[in-house]
């Protein structure tokens, strides 16, 4: 087993309590938002707080993944951060003993947000993940949070 980590930050204009609100609705704005990666989101336990468990399902443009559970960790609408863990389908099993990830944002003094995806991970196997594989898991968490930037920036009222 090997242990990893990933860190990776993302500016973005939009203000921090609009992205925020935005982004703690993900399970219902990003399957319309970006239906090709992600199809639908389940609540399957608990009410999306703190221990609440989701299945994400994928969409047809992620052909080697069906799907994901997360539990909620923390849901920190005080110092927004918001902490899952993945416990179960994508690479957990096979690749992956686990895989967590945290998001933080803070404001910028130009009025936007800055946003940090940490990611650790424990390997079933005695090597670490590539560069590639790591990247593209954060960048999925990332690549929601842009495409909620973009509505945001083209729906001045969404959020608000």
């Amino acid at each position: 087993m090997v242990a990893g980590s990933y860190s990776k930050v993302s500016v973005s204009p939009v203000p921090l309590d609009r992205l925020w609100k935005a982004s703690i609705d993900t399970r219902n704005l990003v399957p319309k938002l970006i239906p090709e990666q992600i199809a639908s989101f389940e609540l399957l336990e608990g009410h999306g707080g703190v221990g609440s468990l989701t299945q994400i399902n994928f969409g047809e443009a992620l052909k080697d993944l069906k799907y994901v559970k997360n539990r909620v960790e923390t849901a920190d609408d005080v110092n927004h951060v918001f902490k899952f863990s993945v416990v179960e389908g994508g690479d957990i099993g096979t690749k992956l003993k686990s895989c967590s990830f945290e998001i933080k944002m803070e404001p910028t003094s130009e009025g936007g947000t800055k946003t940090t995806v940490n990611m650790d991970y424990d390997t079933l196997g005695d090597s670490p993940l590539s560069q590639g594989e790591v990247e593209a898991m954060a960048g999925g968490v990332l690549g929601q949070t842009k495409a909620i930037e973009a509505h945001l920036q083209a729906n001045p009222d969404a959020y608000a």
